[in-house]
């Protein structure tokens, strides 16, 4: 069995985090390009990037869904 290694790790993060900008974008009818720099500056994108969370492994449903919630309890 393949080791994950920590590059393995980022790429599936990286990738999670794609998906998971792309279910927001369609979400809120927003470009992509307009959706991601806010992703990545919210709560739940950090969390995704501290392994120790395991968010990732939710999936990027589960991670659009909280991060809705984040944003509206934000506002």
């Amino acid at each position: 069995m393949d080791e994950i290694t920590e590059e393995k790790e980022n790429n599936a993060i990286d990738l999670v985090i794609a998906l998971t900008v792309e279910e927001i974008a369609g979400i809120e009818q927003r470009d992509q390009s307009d959706v991601l720099p806010e992703f990545l500056s919210s709560r739940t994108a950090q969390m995704l990037y501290d392994r120790s969370t395991k968010l990732w492994w939710d999936g990027p449903s589960s991670i659009a869904e909280r991060y809705m919630i984040e944003k509206a309890n934000n506002h």
